[in-house]
C-alpha cells in the first residue's frame, strides 16, 4: 500500500514536470522566432553574410512592351510595371544614378551610371516613349531623347530589376509638337510622315530644332523594344501626313500586335494603346500601313 502511494505520487510528480516543460517550450516558440526574424534582417541589412537572402517577389528581367502596362510612376506612362525593386543595402556599390540635362531644341541628354550592369541592356522611357539602349564595359550610358512634357521624368529599367528615377523641367517642350511610337520585337515598323512635298523617314541623328524623324532604340539587343519620334516646331503637328509601315513576317502574320503611341502638345503628353490585326500567314514579306495614327489607328491593305 505505501508504495502504492508512492509510484503514484512519482507519476504526478513526472506530469508536472513535462506539462511545465511542455508550456515552456510553447512560451518560448515566439520569441525564438521573433529572434530569428530579427537575425534574418540583419544579415540582409549585412552585405557580408551572404547565407541569408531576402524574400522579394518575382520580377521581370527588363521592361518591354508584352506585360501589362501599370508602371505607378505618376507622370511616367506606357509600356509596363516593375513588380518591385532590388533592395538597397547600406553601402550598395551597384546603386546606378541617373542625370538628366536639357539640349537645344526641347532635347534631354540622359546619363546612366551603373557600375554593376556593365555592357546590360536597359529601357529607357518618357510620358509614353520608350527604347532599348546598353552600357558601355564601364557601366556607363548617354542617350538623348526628345522631352514630351514641360516636367519631363525619365525612367531607366535595369536588368537585375533596378529601376532610376529622373526628372527635369524642359521649357522649350511647349515649343514643339510631337508624335512618337513604341513597339517591342517581333514587329517591324518604319514611321513615314508627308508633309507637303517633304517625306520624313526615322533617322539616328536629327538636330531637335529642325523638323524631322528621330529613330531610337538599339535593335541588336535581346528583346528590343524601338521607337521613331516626329518633331516639328509649332503648337500642333499641322497637316502632316503620319503612317506607319509595318512589315508582315512569319514572326508576325495572322497575329494581333499592340503599339503605344504618345502625342505632345504644347508640353503636354497623351497617351494610347493601338491594336494591330496582321493578315493570315501566306502574305509574308508585304507591307500593312497603318494610316492616320495621329489622333486615331486606321488600316489599309497590305501592298
Amino acid at each position: 500500500m505505501l508504495w502504492g502511494k508512492k509510484v503514484l505520487q512519482v507519476a504526478a510528480v513526472l506530469a508536472v514536470a513535462v506539462g511545465a516543460a511542455h508550456t515552456a517550450e510553447q512560451l518560448q516558440a515566439p520569441a525564438a522566432q521573433h529572434s530569428l526574424l530579427r537575425t534574418a534582417a540583419d544579415a540582409a541589412r549585412d552585405p557580408r553574410a551572404g547565407s541569408v537572402q531576402p524574400q522579394n517577389p518575382a520580377v521581370p528581367d527588363s521592361a518591354s512592351l508584352s506585360s501589362p502596362a501599370d508602371p505607378g510612376l505618376g507622370q511616367v506612362t506606357g509600356i509596363t510595371a516593375v513588380a518591385a525593386a532590388a533592395p538597397r543595402l547600406a553601402g550598395d556599390g551597384c546603386q546606378a544614378q541617373l542625370s538628366l540635362a536639357t539640349l537645344p531644341g526641347a532635347m534631354i541628354k540622359a546619363s546612366l551610371a551603373a557600375p554593376c550592369n556593365r555592357g546590360e541592356r536597359f529601357v529607357v522611357r518618357h510620358s509614353g516613349l520608350s527604347f532599348t539602349a546598353q552600357t558601355r564595359p564601364d557601366g556607363l550610358a548617354t542617350v538623348i531623347l526628345p522631352a514630351l512634357r514641360a516636367d519631363a521624368m525619365v525612367a531607366v529599367y535595369l536588368q537585375d530589376s533596378r529601376l532610376v528615377l529622373g526628372r527635369v523641367t524642359v521649357p522649350d517642350a511647349a515649343s514643339y509638337a510631337r508624335f512618337a511610337i513604341s513597339w517591342d520585337s517581333p514587329v517591324e515598323i518604319e514611321l513615314r510622315v508627308t508633309d507637303g512635298d517633304r517625306v520624313l523617314i526615322g533617322s539616328a541623328a536629327m538636330s531637335g530644332l529642325e523638323q524631322g524623324v528621330l529613330a531610337l532604340g538599339q535593335g541588336n539587343l535581346p528583346s528590343p523594344v524601338m521607337a521613331r519620334v516626329y518633331s516639328v516646331p509649332g503648337k500642333d503637328l499641322g497637316q502632316a501626313d503620319i503612317t506607319g509601315e509595318l512589315r508582315i513576317t512569319p514572326a508576325t502574320c495572322g497575329r494581333t500586335l499592340r503599339v503605344e503611341t504618345a502625342q505632345s502638345s504644347g508640353g503636354v503628353a497623351s497617351t494610347s494603346e493601338q491594336i494591330i490585326a496582321v493578315p493570315l500567314c501566306g502574305t509574308a514579306g508585304d507591307i500593312l500601313v497603318l494610316k492616320n495614327l495621329a489622333p486615331a489607328l486606321k488600316l489599309a491593305a497590305p501592298k
